[in-house]
């Protein structure tokens, strides 16, 4: 990372997953988190980028951190000699793909054991609903960060089932985290879940709360609206073939949030968001992979807008 601040810093726990795809008797290692998913694919894209969590003092943690830095993305963590690198595992067949999580008193369960000072200092700070799932210390983390920040906050619903006992309890602490951000991104299957309803002005009247928010609501393969407490914008998905929807999300909050760094405008930034994602459905990983430049020039010129293309060096 060089001097100047990052665009982005993202908190949260990533895990080491090990990930099998069909009868193939063999697994491979990849990370998997939500925050930090959404730190690479914005490097991809050239925006510098932080990560802070905790990890343990593992081998797992070892890879989850080098897997992160070669990405692309200024790893800050802090190393635990007590509390293991989460970990998960993830089977893919004709069905879908199912997880299995390891993550209970993970390093990362315990973020308020770190030091979140430079987050609160963060240009621009992203945090979703997984990391208040893990722990009551870290649902207080996020709920502290969120409301002492004075703008440029994002909030991924991230609603996991999994990891609540109910969706009336995890309604019960996402939604107002939601409310105190100013970025709030949900997909309709959150939102039919722990709202009742899909419809975005339904979604939009029980999180808007502040004229300056913005709500993205994501339909998967179907169109993303962008509502303001004024304004409603949608944009089509990108029709591709599908390998694997895991990280598709994060994959949309990267293209939206660096099309924001650039300072697109909402159609253009949902745009990026869809063209993201459709590169992470792709493939079998939860991360974006590396984009042609010229496809993002293609896109740039059809919305009328520039991005700042980044050097090789700094690809590197």
């Amino acid at each position: 990372m060089s001097g100047s601040d990052p665009d982005l810093v993202a908190v949260g726990e990533t895990m080491a997953t090990f990930v099998r795809a069909g009868a193939v008797d063999a697994y491979r290692l990849v990370t998997a988190g939500a925050e930090s998913n959404v730190a690479a694919g914005m490097a991809v894209l050239g925006c510098r980028t932080q990560w802070h969590s905790r990890l343990g003092a593992d081998e797992l943690g070892a890879f989850v951190a080098d897997s992160l830095a070669a990405a692309g993305v200024d790893v800050v963590v802090e190393r635990d000699p007590e509390r293991p690198t989460g970990a998960a595992v993830k089977e893919i067949g004709d069905a879908g793909s199912r997880m299995r999580y390891y993550r209970a008193g993970s390093a990362a369960s315990r973020l308020d054991l770190l030091d979140t000072r430079p987050a609160q200092e963060a240009q621009r700070l992203h945090l979703t609903g997984v990391t208040p799932a893990l722990s009551r210390e870290n649902s207080g983390v996020v709920a502290r960060l969120l409301a002492d920040r004075r703008g440029g906050t994002s909030f991924d619903i991230n609603y996991r089932p999994v990891l609540w006992a109910s969706a009336e309890q995890a309604a019960s602490v996402l939604i107002p985290l939601a409310r105190s951000a100013d970025v709030v991104l949900i997909g309709d299957d959150e939102a039919r879940a722990l709202l009742g309803s899909d419809d975005v002005d339904v979604v939009a009247r029980a999180i808007l709360v502040r004229p300056d928010q913005e709500l993205v609501l994501k339909r998967g393969p179907s169109e993303a609206v962008l509502a303001t407490e004024d304004r409603r914008v949608s944009e089509p998905a990108h029709r591709v073939e599908v390998v694997d929807v895991t990280g598709a999300g994060d994959g949309f909050a990267a293209g939206y949030l660096t099309a924001a760094v650039w300072g697109w405008p909402a159609r253009a930034r949902l745009r990026l968001g869809h063209f993201l994602a459709s590169r992470v459905v792709g493939v079998l990983g939860d991360t974006v992979p590396d984009i042609d430049r010229e496809d993002l020039t293609r896109l740039a010129v059809d919305l009328g807008q520039t991005w700042p293309n980044p050097t090789e060096e700094r690809r590197r």
